[in-house]
């Protein structure tokens, strides 16, 4: 079985080099269930923790709550534009893109009529 600390340290490297890793995979570890992923718990362990990490702009850019993905750019005076998801039901986990690694996995997984994922909260 795959080790949440190795796959961060593949698909994020930032996160593994932080010295807040601990406290990010902490947080994750208790927001995923680990029943409803299975061998694949590891890896939602994992993006998950990668995308709290970025959503508080731990890999260097700024936090990016309640965004879209860049829509437009303009370079004189500076104008960015965010795509609006108003038909997302994420809570925010496609802000990123290990918050959508981790809804790819959700898609992979049967539901078998329990909450999406032991998200707790989130709502797919």
């Amino acid at each position: 079985m795959a080790d949440p600390r190795q796959i961060i340290a593949t698909i994020c490297p930032a996160l593994a080099d932080s010295p807040s890793m601990d406290a990010f995979l902490g947080m994750a570890v208790e927001l995923t269930d680990r029943g409803f992923f299975g061998k694949l718990a590891p890896y939602a362990i994992a993006y998950r923790a990668c995308h709290l990490f970025t959503i508080a702009g731990g890999d260097g850019g700024s936090p990016v709550f309640g965004m879209g993905q860049v829509a437009s750019m303009s370079e004189g005076g500076l104008s960015v534009s965010f795509a609006t998801n108003a038909a997302s039901n994420s809570d925010g986990l496609d802000t990123t893109k290990y918050g959508k690694l981790l809804l790819g996995l959700i898609k992979s997984r049967p539901t078998m009529g329990v909450n999406m994922a032991g998200l707790g909260g989130y709502k797919c």
